[in-house]
């Protein structure tokens, strides 16, 4: 029995078929002018489409990358990077981030970077309070997961979202949405962030492959330079296959039919049910 969904999910066998399809037709570059690369072309547009539609964003506002950790890295190296010298140096975070956010902000402390990491309630949560105490008029950047990859708390990132812009504007909002993508509702506009990651492999897509969602507006910096691909934030021939096995996904998941959250939160009761009444027993035993 296989439980391990927050770390990875299996492959949908309709995500197979479309990649198998993919990979044996389309083998086009999708830069390329000819027929070959336009057939490809217009699998990767039509899929940024439908990745662009699950969060209420544009197309021109999806770039496609590896994962949520190099979503997570180019969303916070690519603020980073693109700041004049005159900028300030104070970044807000939480403990509870994933590695992909931890990591890089520890390595941003040894280049001159104050990082403020926000504590915990009892709740799995973070204190609002804190946050808006840890604010401040050289705060550039925000990086704060909607839901724990271990815990699954649901971080109030609309809340946040309107915190900070009454207090600082300027700031950049980035959310780690990889484990939310699945079972929240998202809506870009709605939840006033301005860099969102998630990746395939979370929604029973393939590995390899997520998107980093950039405000139109927001600027950051390609970390992968040699190309013009992905509106010049990525460069490297685009992996059709998988985009095409992640937009694939994503229609599953947004069919009326796809009642997964139901799913997990009956397991959820179930388990906590069964908890009680096994706790229950051994004490009385």
């Amino acid at each position: 029995m296989y439980l391990d969904y927050a770390a990875t999910t299996p492959i949908h066998p309709s995500v197979l078929e479309t990649m198998f399809t993919v990979m044996e037709e389309e083998f086009g570059n999708p830069s390329s002018v000819h027929r070959f690369g336009r057939k490809a072309r217009y699998i990767l547009d039509s899929s940024k489409t439908t990745l662009a539609t699950s969060i209420g964003a544009k197309e021109n506002e999806i770039i496609i990358t590896s994962g949520g950790s190099e979503s997570n890295n180019l969303a916070i190296f690519g603020v980073i990077n693109q700041l004049p010298q005159n900028a300030g140096k104070h970044i807000i975070t939480t403990q509870i981030e994933h590695a992909s956010v931890q990591e890089p902000m520890s390595y941003l402390e040894t280049q001159g970077f104050e990082v403020t990491y926000l504590s915990t309630k009892e709740s799995g949560s973070i204190c609002l309070d804190e946050l808006q105490q840890a604010i401040r008029p050289d705060t550039v950047l925000l990086s704060i997961m909607m839901v724990n990859n271990e815990t699954g708390v649901i971080i109030p990132i609309k809340e946040i979202s309107t915190l900070i812009r009454k207090q600082n504007p300027t700031i950049v909002f980035h959310t780690d949405a990889v484990q939310a993508y699945e079972t929240q509702t998202i809506d870009v506009s709605e939840l006033g962030v301005d860099l969102l990651s998630t990746s395939a492999h979370k929604i029973s897509g393939p590995k390899g492959v997520g998107f980093l969602f950039k405000r139109q507006g927001c600027k950051i910096e390609s970390l992968v330079m040699g190309g013009e691909q992905e509106e010049n934030k990525r460069a490297g021939t685009e992996n059709i296959a998988g985009i095409a096995g992640f937009a694939s996904a994503v229609k599953i998941m947004q069919n009326p039919e796809n009642h997964v959250v139901d799913h997990i939160q009956a397991l959820r009761d179930t388990f906590f049910t069964w908890h009680h009444w096994s706790s229950c027993f051994r004490n009385q035993w």
